[in-house]
């Protein structure tokens, strides 16, 4: 297994087992003669679940963005989208003055010699303490990371994002029961699960590289294998 591929099951699952110590005190608590404690409880296993959902993603985006930079590769020898989200901050910058003097220069000078620069993530993938569904698809999808399951699951991560919210800005928000909650986690997990899966699958096949940069790589090592066997 990967160094990356431990990262994402131990943190998953730090995750999965606080959640679960929250659950069982809920599953155990008699709903008629402890309404209070029950509904609190599903208060804040809600926060909780979000605070997870959210800090798996972001933790999922850093491992993936951290693991490509430290393999010291050129921009022109990655796919669009890591070019494009590597000179994220440059192009911030380059809005400022958009005079064609300006924007000439950029791409008759600044950017050739740019792509040929390592990669460097200045800015990062952001939630802003609202992964709204529309988020996690657009940062995956910047990143060239698979994002399918979020169109399934939007109704359902669009909820969790408010209910978490209208929770912590002190509205009594609340969840029905325990039946309810489950609906929230197994989306919010089939969504963690698969960008950790996509993570894996990128950095293990180097799916950050452009096809023709990988099959480069190949030709050439299967060239040295068949002159070292010859």
């Amino acid at each position: 297994m990967s160094n990356w591929a431990s990262e994402i099951e131990a943190d998953l699952n730090w995750r999965e087992a606080e959640l679960a110590a929250i659950k069982s005190q809920i599953i155990t608590t008699d709903r008629a003669k402890k309404p209070v404690r029950y509904e609190a409880l599903l208060r804040a296993i809600t926060t909780l679940l979000y605070a997870h959902y959210e800090g798996f993603c972001r933790f999922a985006w850093d491992l993936y963005l951290d693991t490509i930079q430290k393999q010291n590769v050129k921009r022109n020898q990655c796919c669009e989208e890591i070019i494009k989200l590597s000179l994220r901050k440059r192009f911030k910058e380059l809005g400022g003055d958009l005079s064609p003097d300006e924007v000439w220069n950029f791409f008759s000078n600044e950017l050739p010699a740019l792509t040929h620069d390592n990669v460097e993530f200045k800015i990062r993938l952001k939630a802003d303490s609202n992964l709204k569904p529309v988020l996690l698809k657009k940062n995956s999808t910047d990143a060239g990371l698979s994002c399918s399951i979020v169109d399934k699951h939007e109704i359902l991560l669009r909820t969790l994002v408010n209910r978490r919210n209208n929770i912590a800005h002190g509205q009594k928000d609340i969840i029905k029961d325990i039946t309810e909650y489950n609906k929230y986690e197994n989306a919010a997990f089939e969504a963690m699960y698969e960008l950790g899966i996509s993570v894996i699958d990128c950095l293990d096949n180097e799916r950050y590289l452009s096809p023709e940069y990988r099959k480069k790589v190949r030709d050439s090592v299967e060239t040295h294998h068949e002159t070292k066997s010859d």
